[in-house]
C-alpha cells in the first residue's frame, strides 16, 4: 500500500512541473507545443485521481479489516483443538504476519509443534553455501542455486507429509530436517526445538501451514521455494493452508490459486493472515478441510469466494 503513496508523489511533483512549463510558456513556448503540455497536464491530473482513489481504496479496506476485529470466538465450532500444525514461513517475513498466525492458532487450541523458518542462506548466492546445500540434499556440487532452492523445498515438504525416517530398520536413514536445521550455514532454525523434537514433527496426522509475505523483492522468490513447498506437499497428500499479508507484494498466494499443478479445493490459501479476520478465516477454512476435505480461497484479493468459509 505504501508504494502507491509514492506513485501519487511522484505524479503531483511532474504535475507541478509541467503547470511551471505552462507558466512560462503561454509567452515564449509556440501555441502548439502549449496545447500539447496541457494535453499532459490533463491526463497527469487524471492519473493523481485514480491513484488517489485506489489509496483510499486500500486504506477503507484496512479499516473494514481492522472493525471486523477478532470473531473467531463467537464463530469457531472448536473442531481444531488438539490438531498438531507445523508452521513454515521464511526470515523477513511481517511480525505482525506470524503473530496473526500464531495467535488464531492458539486461539483455537491447535498444537503448533513446530515454526519452521527458512533463512536467507538458502538462497546460497555464494559457492561454499551452494556446496554446502548440495552435500545435504545430496545433489552434485555443481547444480545452481535455483534448482538447489526448489530441491530443498521438495524434501522438505515430503519430509512434513511422510513424517520422520525410521530409525529401526538400518541402516538409520539420513533426515533432511535435521541436517537443515543443525548445520552450521543455517539453512532453517527453529528455536527451542531440540533432536528429539523431530520425532513428532511431520506425518500424516499433522496439518502444514505455509506462510510468507513482505514489501519489495523477496531474497528468495516464492516460485522458488515457497511454491514448491506446497505442491510437494499436496503431492503427498499433506493436509495444507497457505497465508500472506494483505500488503505483501509478494504475490505468493494469487501464484498459488493459479497454479496448475495444485488442484482446486485442496488447500486453504489466506491473503490477509495479518488481520484477526484473515485469522478467523485459517481455523475455519482448516476445519472444513479436515472435516469435508474442501478447501477454499478467502481473503480481499482477485481468487477469493468470500472473507471467510461459509457458516454450516
Amino acid at each position: 500500500m505504501i508504494s502507491f503513496r509514492y506513485h501519487i508523489i511522484t505524479i503531483v511533483a511532474i504535475f507541478l512541473a509541467v503547470g511551471l512549463g505552462l507558466l512560462v510558456g503561454n509567452t515564449v513556448v509556440q501555441p502548439a507545443l502549449v496545447s500539447k503540455l496541457q494535453s499532459q497536464t490533463e491526463q497527469l491530473r487524471s492519473e493523481v485521481q485514480d491513484l488517489e482513489q485506489t489509496w483510499a481504496d486500500l486504506r477503507a479496506q484496512a479499516r473494514d479489516l481492522e472493525a471486523a476485529g477478532d470473531i473467531l470466538p463467537q464463530v469457531d465450532p472448536g473442531t481444531l483443538a488438539g490438531v498438531p500444525v507445523v508452521v513454515v514461513t521464511h526470515q523477513g517475513v511481517g511480525a505482525g504476519l506470524l503473530a496473526e498466525t500464531r495467535a488464531a492458532l492458539d486461539e483455537a487450541r491447535a498444537d503448533t509443534v513446530a515454526v519452521l523458518t527458512m533463512t536467507d542462506r538458502m538462497a546460497a548466492v555464494d559457492d561454499a553455501t551452494r556446496q554446502r546445500l548440495a552435500m545435504i540434499l545430496g545433489e552434485p556440487s555443481g547444480t545452481d542455486a535455483a534448482a538447489l532452492q526448489r530441491r530443498a523445498a521438495e524434501m522438505l515438504a515430503e519430509r512434513l507429509a511422510v513424517g520422520p525416517p525410521r530409525r529401526d530398520v538400518p541402516p538409520a536413514p539420513d533426515d533432511v530436517l535435521d541436517k537443515l536445521l543443525t548445520d552450521p550455514d543455517g539453512f532453517l532454525t527453529s528455536p527451542g526445538i531440540t533432536a528429539g523434537d523431530l520425532q513428532r514433527i511431520g506425518g500424516p496426522g499433522e496439518v502444514v501451514i505455509v506462510v510468507s509475505g513482505g514489501q519489495g523483492d523477496p531474497v528468495i522468490q516464492p516460485k522458488d521455494f515457497m511454491i514448491p513447498l506446497v505442491e510437494g506437499l499436496t503431492a503427498h497428500g499433506a493436509r495444507v493452508a497457505a497465508g500472506e499479508s494483505a500488503s505483501s507484494d509478494y504475490g505468493f498466494i494469487g501464484d498459488l490459486r493459479s497454479d496448475p499443478s495444485i488442484a482446486d479445493g485442496v488447500i486453504v490459501t489466506v491473503d490477509d493472515l495479518d488481520f484477526p479476520i484473515g485469522g478467523a478465516a485459517l481455523v475455519l477454512g482448516l476445519e472444513r478441510l479436515l472435516g469435508s476435505a474442501e478447501g477454499g480461497d478467502y481473503g480481499i484479493k482477485d481468487g477469493a469466494t468470500s472473507s471467510i468459509p461459509p457458516q454450516q
